[in-house]
């Protein structure tokens, strides 16, 4: 699913980005439902960094892996429907909805500035994110649509690739992104369940992962 006008995140094999396999055999059913904090930065890796890693492969068409391991195995980014085996204490991010704004793309996602592409996105979103919940292994869900959760890019460049999704015209784009991201830390070892459903860009969505906590698991 696409990041923006729906509500998953798109994660490219940028120099930060490691990619690691997916669960092997199943472990114990983790326990106890975890709460998602904001995430700004860790382990060397900045919300920043995630968003631009996360929309690029929408203009350059990049492959997008089911589970990426960043900052050398400690934050985990993984696809809707993914299931990925990770090691005790690694940070495991939960994707929401953002948008971008470029010098590229037809209303009403144009601008030509970095300020005014700041403007455009944040407003999209403001706009069109209405409601974003988050359950974790079966736990109740919780409203995370937050500024606490909320992150916005410098303008960064991108090379936009002919057919994009976004309809940006093919060439060296500027964009600006804006989404929310969370994070669970300190997940026990067993296999952890997320839920995010909400409505965004005018309409429902309800996306799942799996992440296995194994002791000694592989890279």
């Amino acid at each position: 699913m696409r990041y923006r006008r729906s509500a998953a995140v798109l994660v490219s094999l940028a120099a930060l980005s490691v990619i690691i396999p997916a669960a092997q055999a199943a472990p114990p059913a983790g326990a106890g439902a975890g709460k998602v904090a904001p995430f700004t930065s860790g382990g060397g890796v900045s919300a920043e960094e995630v968003l631009i890693a996360s929309f690029t492969p929408a203009y350059t068409g990049e492959p997008v892996p089911a589970c990426t391991l960043l900052a050398d195995g400690k934050v985990l980014l993984s696809q809707p429907g993914s299931t990925c085996t990770v090691k005790p204490g690694t940070k495991v991010l939960v994707p929401l909805p953002g948008a971008t704004c470029s010098d590229a793309e037809p209303p009403p996602f144009f601008a030509e500035t970095a300020a005014g592409q700041r403007a455009c996105a944040l407003a999209s979103v403001r706009q069109d994110v209405l409601r974003v919940m988050v359950s974790v292994d079966g736990g109740p869900p919780q409203n995370v649509l937050s500024d606490r959760f909320l992150n916005i890019t410098d303008q960064f460049g991108v090379v936009s690739q002919p057919g994009n999704p976004f309809g940006a015209r093919p060439g060296p784009t500027t964009v600006v992104a804006v989404g929310y991201l969370g994070v669970l830390r300190g997940l026990p070892p067993g296999r952890h369940t997320f839920l995010v459903s909400g409505f965004a860009f005018g309409g429902s969505f309800t996306n799942s992962w799996t992440v296995n906590v194994v002791a000694g698991a592989d890279r």
